[in-house]
């Protein structure tokens, strides 16, 4: 059986310090390509390895839009993960930079003294965060390399770890604390999540798209090891009687496998596997297959842990819900509300988070008007219409990018990275890319070397094994943005599609390559 890993960080890649700098920065304003540039170039076409790769480069001046490389620019190439700017963009451009989440509960029925004889419905909104992610300084966070996000630990690459500074159930319990403000002390009826902003969507890879998330709907399971022969020590979050976790799990001396996570039946997640005594804890998670009911049981939990009694049992399934013009201003008794758009902007982009990706299209489809996640990839289409992007050069399937189906050119990402700069949320994709050697995805690439913190990126990687051991790299991407050593401001796009390699430590240093050609641009312009 074939494995697909879509695996948007580079994990593997460590960019070496020297990047070709000796080129007169000049010679790029005239119109030539430096030499450092050329030979970068050069030296990565001409080593077997890339023999039979598919490859394009387009770059660009930002301010005049003069293309200063362009090796086959219009071939259609794999993009992997550099999708997901088409599909942020698409939500900025219809829901704008500054646009928040907001999150209403609301009660229905009377409230006679401190009981509200009625029910009390939390109304979704499609925050995928919904408190996890937020900072005290009302940014964002998100881990950056050495660190693998929490959503990024299916893939079985070691490093993971909990979002720094992080509480799954941040929300829940600011809207329970809120509830009881209200003067609300107990419920006679049901307590509800009303998910109807859109249908939970099934078509992307990347796993179902829900209106209401908790901890971004997975479990993380932190895995710890013991002695040689022992259960290791299994921790998970969040914590709520809607989930068990078996630990089956064995403690083994020298090299393990990978862990494997299964569910069995409603709830029951199982971990199996051997974890190595002398290695590290191990970060992996499971996810919710039913996200409405898990928020459902968890915000009653969380109204309990408020000093709320709650009549309504906090497992089992909720009534139906009501006619939506029941809500309004004068029976909402709390409400959360997220940091800008922008900050969701940064996770994606910097940590390369798939079903963020995606849920960005399921907004887009709202904003048209749509509940179907799958027609906001027509919006999509829309925007790149206009922003100079060619409708037989690019093929949309999701908002991720790990659909085997999408495509697009070298020229369609740069040209569209630079038409994008004149509108009110430009600057959003532009910082919310990794930072060359400084943090996201990016943080470990180019660290100590001169092109360091000058050029920002949105990277992508989809690689292959097969079960007779052959691997091979689909796609090998990156576009963004450089701040060239002589002040020039420029924009690129660099994809490479079938790479093979033996081994993971051949694979670091074909990326290595590929990623040297732009430390050389940077310093060679």
């Amino acid at each position: 059986m074939t494995v697909i890993r879509h695996v948007a960080i580079a994990l593997l890649a460590v960019l070496s310090a020297g990047g070709g700098a000796t080129a007169d920065p000049a010679a790029g304003v005239s119109g030539e390509v430096p030499a450092s540039v050329a030979q970068a170039i050069e030296r990565l076409q001409a080593k077997p390895i890339f023999a039979h790769m598919s490859w394009g480069i387009h770059l660009a001046d930002l301010a005049t839009g003069k293309t200063l490389i362009d090796q086959a620019g219009n071939k259609s190439l794999l993009p992997a993960s550099v999708m997901k700017t088409y599909s942020v963009a698409t939500a900025l451009d219809r829901y704008g930079a500054d646009y928040r989440f907001r999150t209403p509960v609301y009660r229905l029925g009377n409230l006679k003294g401190d009981v509200l004889d009625g029910d009390l419905v939390l109304v979704a909104s499609g925050d995928f965060s919904f408190g996890l992610r937020e900072q005290p300084n009302g940014t964002l966070g998100f881990n950056s390399l050495p660190e693998v996000d929490h959503n990024t630990t299916s893939t079985g690459f070691p490093g993971g770890a909990y979002v720094r500074n992080s509480d799954p159930l941040a929300a829940l319990d600011a809207l329970a604390a809120q509830v009881k403000a209200a003067g609300i002390r107990e419920i006679t009826g049901d307590v509800m999540i009303d998910d109807r902003l859109f249908e939970t969507y099934r078509g992307f890879s990347s796993g179902p798209i829900a209106p209401i998330w908790v901890n971004e709907n997975v479990i993380d399971i932190m895995v710890t090891p013991t002695k040689p022969g022992e259960k290791p020590k299994l921790d998970w979050r969040p914590k709520s009687a809607a989930i068990t976790v078996e630990n089956d799990v064995t403690t083994v001396a020298g090299t393990a496998g990978p862990l494997e996570v299964t569910t069995r039946g409603a709830g029951v997640v199982r971990v199996s596997g051997k974890i190595a005594s002398d290695g590290p804890p191990i970060l992996t998670m499971s996810q919710i297959a039913d996200s409405t009911a898990f928020a459902r049981t968890v915000f009653i939990e969380a109204l309990m842990r408020a000093g709320i009694r709650v009549t309504a049992p906090p497992l089992g399934p909720a009534r139906s819900l009501p006619d939506a013009g029941a809500y309004g201003g004068a029976n909402r008794v709390a409400e959360y509300v997220s940091p800008p758009l922008s900050e969701f902007v940064k996770v994606i982009l910097k940590v390369s988070y798939n079903r963020g990706a995606d849920l960005m299209v399921c907004l887009a489809a709202v904003k048209a008007g749509s509940p179907d996640c799958g027609d906001g990839l027509a919006e999509v289409l829309k925007l790149l219409a206009r922003h100079g992007v060619s409708s037989t050069g690019t093929y949309v399937f999701d908002g991720a990018g790990s659909s085997h189906n999408s495509r697009t050119t070298p020229s369609d990402l740069a040209t569209f990275l630079r038409d994008v700069t004149t509108t009110p949320w430009g600057s959003a994709i532009h910082d919310g890319m990794a930072v060359l050697g400084v943090d996201g995805s990016q943080a470990l690439n180019g660290a100590g070397s001169p092109a360091a913190a000058h050029v920002r990126i949105k990277d992508g990687d989809m690689v292959a094994g097969s079960a007779a051991g052959q691997l091979v790299a689909l796609a090998t991407t990156q576009t963004g943005y450089i701040d060239a050593r002589s002040g020039r401001r420029l924009v690129y796009s660099l994809m490479v599609n079938n790479i093979p390699f033996l081994s993971l430590q051949d694979y670091s240093a074909a990326r290595a390559d590929v990623a040297a050609v732009v430390v050389a641009i940077q310093q060679g312009y």
